[in-house]
């Protein structure tokens, strides 16, 4: 059975990713799992104030998946409740919206 891998391990699996890609990181990263096993990873760049790379990690095959350039707001965090699609206020599979009015 394999170990999972924790926050701080998969956000050391990203910031080898950028090594190995010539990104220079200038924060530490931050993590959320989007579901079992499957991970988003953040990084500000340093060369590019405002900018930041995100990218998708698979636990189960140890390897980046996606990875994506974004604009960074200040003050702007991604936390497991205000991930795309897992807020109280959406939706999920199988829910519903509600009558339509």
């Amino acid at each position: 059975m394999q170990a999972e891998l924790g926050e701080r391990d998969v956000i050391q699996a990203g910031e080898e990713y950028a090594r190995n890609n010539s990104l220079v990181l200038s924060e530490a990263g931050e993590a959320v799992e989007i579901r079992p096993n499957y991970w988003r990873i953040r990084f500000g760049l340093k060369d590019q104030p405002g900018r930041g790379i995100e990218l998708e990690f698979d636990e189960v095959a140890r390897r980046v998946t996606r990875t994506q350039e974004i604009e960074i707001l200040p003050g702007s965090t991604v936390s497991p409740d205000n991930v795309p699609g897992r807020g109280g206020d959406v939706p999920s599979g199988g829910q519903g919206r509600g009558p339509v009015p």
